[in-house]
């Protein structure tokens, strides 16, 4: 029966003398150990000279149980030598869980311990007293591991080990796997009767174990209310728990695969919608740009019907050498319209002005300086400062290539050409 609290709480100092056995409980303040960040005690003392009883408190994480291991060595270090035998009493009443880290490093820590012959653990909680049935059942451990009913229960059972120790007859004490297995059953005289049951409860094990369903993420409803009595109570109970935990985990992968499935298809339905939104983007520049070039043929085509006339209404008329000049630099433009002009602007640091770009395309037409300026009305020192700056627009430095040369070069053959300068 397990009792509705502990017999003697952490909170209030140990009994100075063991009910049960008589013995006196060492302790001392320096054996407790309490967190500084959370409400974990651990109160460390001594029933007799060869049983250690541990108290803990709250929740293990993993920081307090190396913490609670090296109080433990420390106390084991002083009170007792390092061949000496012990059996170690853990009340569980108090403990209000435990993560998995600090699980397996007592685990870890209890296994280092070779002279510990017997771990007695009473209060512990269900999933707790499950673990410890497992453990014992598996060998885990190469010490005695036993759950007890209460205080009493487990020093009763440390006392039996103690007597088995001691080498003393199992007419004149109980066993201490007596104490231990309290439900296990008996072989009455009918040796035949428990074969068969055995036989039953192994059957009716594994057709529980078979009714575990993975592959539908589901599993069998729980098995018929098993009795406490029952000899393999605890393998039921460890399974049903194993049950539920893989439940909950197979429930949450089933999840979140769904989720993923889910994202997957947003992200094929958005891609399919930046796919077509591209295709569509593409149709629209290619039909502007269409519309574009049509637009730019029909405005050439409208201004070549305008000026052409005009201008070939100018040279059947008497011109001088000067404006047979221009007009021939006018049609020289106008057939460059929708072109690129002698001069690419991408060459250029700073784009040329008007007077400039003229400049540019009567060098285009093999004219010289002076000529440049007579054409244009305008001085020859004019003429020389718009080349000055021209050199500076176009990145020219130094005498090694004039202006001329630079124009010629970033031209074609012919002077008049429309094709693109590089």
């Amino acid at each position: 029966m397990t009792p509705s609290g502990p017999l003697h709480p952490i909170n209030t100092p140990p009994p100075s003398c063991c009910p049960v056995s008589g013995w006196p409980i060492y302790s001392h303040s320096s054996w407790t150990y309490n967190s500084p960040e959370s409400n974990y005690r651990l109160r460390v003392s001594f029933i007799g000279d060869w049983i250690i009883w541990l108290q803990p408190q709250g929740y293990v994480h993993h920081r307090h149980a190396r913490k609670g291991m090296a109080l433990l060595k420390d106390v084991l270090f002083t009170m007792r030598s390092a061949s000496l035998p012990f059996i170690a009493i853990d009340d569980y009443s108090a403990v209000t869980g435990a993560s998995l880290n600090a699980r397996r490093y007592i685990v870890k820590a209890l296994r280092q311990q070779p002279q510990l012959q017997a771990y007695i653990v009473y209060g512990p909680s269900t999933i707790f007293r499950l673990g410890i049935e497992l453990s014992r059942h598996l060998n885990i451990f190469p010490f005695d591991t036993v759950v007890a009913r209460d205080y009493e229960d487990a020093v009763s059972m440390a006392l039996a080990h103690k007597a088995s120790m001691d080498g003393q007859s199992a007419r004149e004490t109980v066993s201490f796997r007596e104490v231990v297995n309290p439900d296990t059953v008996s072989v009455g005289a009918d040796r035949d009767a428990a074969p068969k049951t055995l036989e039953t409860h192994a059957a009716e094990l594994l057709s529980y174990v078979g009714g575990i369903n993975l592959e539908t993420y589901g599993i069998a409803p729980s098995y018929c209310q098993i009795s406490s009595e029952h000899p393999f109570r605890p393998v039921y109970d460890a399974l049903a728990v194993l049950r539920d935990d893989m439940h909950a985990i197979l429930r949450r992968h089933r999840k979140a695969r769904e989720n993923l499935e889910l994202r997957q298809r947003e992200l094929v339905g958005k891609q399919e919608v930046l796919d077509e939104t591209h295709t569509t983007l593409n149709i629209l520049l290619e039909a502007r740009q269409e519309e574009r070039l049509r637009h730019e043929e029909r405005i050439k085509t409208r201004f070549e019907a305008l000026l052409r006339p005009l201008v070939e209404g100018l040279e059947n008329t008497s011109l001088t050498k000067r404006q047979r000049l221009l007009v021939g630099l006018l049609k020289d433009v106008m057939g460059r319209i929708g072109s690129i002009v002698p001069c690419d602007p991408g060459c250029l640091q700073t784009p040329f002005t008007a007077k400039e770009w003229m400049i540019a395309y009567l060098f285009s037409a093999g004219q010289v300086p002076r000529e440049i300026a007579q054409t244009m009305g305008i001085s020859l020192r004019t003429v020389e400062n718009h080349c000055y700056r021209m050199r500076i627009k176009a990145g020219l430095k130094g005498r090694a290539t004039t202006l001329e040369e630079w124009l010629h070069r970033m031209g074609l053959d012919s002077p008049m050409s429309c094709r693109r300068l590089r």
